[in-house]
């Protein structure tokens, strides 16, 4: 009898060890990392696609962890970033068709100029040809992300919200930098601000909303830079500026907004910079001095949510110190806890989520 006795105890024992259900939003993320435009990306914006492969790796480590809330943020966030993976494709795509236009457009007007007809039908293959630029430029159709199923996927969707704002203010920040004359630019800065100003008290997070407004700031930043890119594609000033900061022991990294250097633990407690961080500010802006092309963005991010008036002087200090020692374009923004460095929750969190970001914002692609 004692056989049947311990079967019926080792299924009781399995029965009430169930698996965590799997996240709505990991389901959905699945769905999204195997549409077309999603595969495609793997292969025209390769890194961008392998930092949303490992977001969404990390997602699903949560989940086998039984950490319900990470997983769900991390799926948000790994469903953005495949986003920001596919509109970067589409953007190599039309950045190369543009190329291939311009070499076809400038061989047609040596080869045919001679005669004002065959002008006249290369102006119109010409015309042609923006014209299908500028359509493979609008925004990619984004699956709409549906109500949330549970108090904790609202809150993951607001965080992802509020960090896909804050990027397209940013985004958008940089390309007034690069030309502040852009005329359709205000326009959608106008949409990102009333956004982020909506975003604490909005009944449910406009995930959507957030998701365009980044797209959309890309977007005019891209725009800026396609004379530059288009003039000189395989431009190393880039590159040049990432060594000459590499070298000075700055571990320089690349986004969408060009070159970023970051320093953590910057301010005192009275929101003095730091003896250490005012002499790296110092290099920074001599470097900026040197590379003049390359305007200046100051990222105030905060480990704990400060009153804006003192994000406001903190990024102005450190906007400040550049200025002084030679940068010639400097702005500054404060983005709160919006973009976390690291996991709130993890050891350390506080000394790395705590920094402020220089970004040499590139004139062309980089």
């Amino acid at each position: 009898m004692r056989a049947p006795v311990i079967a019926l105890l080792i299924a009781a024992l399995g029965s009430g060890c169930a698996a965590t259900p799997r996240p709505r939003a990991l389901s959905e993320l699945d769905a999204v990392r195997t549409s077309p435009s999603v595969t495609a990306a793997k292969t025209s914006a390769p890194q961008a696609w392998a930092r949303a492969e490992g977001l969404r790796r990390r997602a699903e480590q949560a989940h086998d962890d039984e950490d319900t809330a990470s997983s769900q943020i991390l799926a948000e966030r790994a469903r953005a970033a495949y986003e920001r993976a596919v509109t970067l494709s589409a953007l190599v795509r039309a950045e190369s068709r543009a190329a291939t236009a311009e070499a076809s457009a400038t061989k047609l007007d040596a080869e045919l100029a001679r005669t004002s007809e065959i002008q006249s039908k290369l102006d119109a293959e010409t015309r042609a040809l923006e014209l299908r630029l500028k359509v493979a430029h609008e925004t990619i159709p984004v699956q709409p992300s549906g109500p949330p199923s549970s108090p904790q996927r609202e809150l993951a969707r607001r965080e992802a919200a509020q960090a896909l704002a804050a990027q397209a203010r940013l985004l958008c920040t940089a390309a007034r930098l690069l030309d502040p004359s852009l005329a359709t630019l205000p326009a959608v800065a106008a949409k990102v601000t009333e956004l982020e100003a909506r975003l604490p008290t909005a009944p449910m997070a406009p995930l959507d909303e957030a998701r365009t407004a980044r797209t959309a700031c890309l977007r005019e930043l891209s725009s800026v830079r396609r004379p530059k890119t288009q003039a000189a594609p395989a431009s190393p000033t880039a590159d040049r500026l990432l060594s000459e900061l590499g070298q000075a022991s700055w571990r320089p990294s690349r986004d969408d907004r060009g070159v970023v250097v970051t320093l953590e633990r910057p301010f005192e407690r009275d929101d003095r910079l730091t003896r250490a961080a005012a002499g790296r500010l110092s290099e920074l802006g001599a470097i900026a001095k040197g590379h003049p092309e390359f305007p200046l963005l100051v990222v105030v991010h905060g480990a704990t949510r400060l009153p804006e008036p003192r994000e406001a002087a903190r990024a102005e200090q450190a906007a400040a110190a550049l200025r002084e020692n030679g940068a010639p374009k400097v702005d500054a923004a404060g983005v709160g806890t919006s973009l976390p460095g690291v996991d709130r929750r993890q050891p350390g969190a506080a000394a790395k989520n705590e920094r402020v970001e220089v970004v040499f914002v590139a004139p062309s692609a980089t």
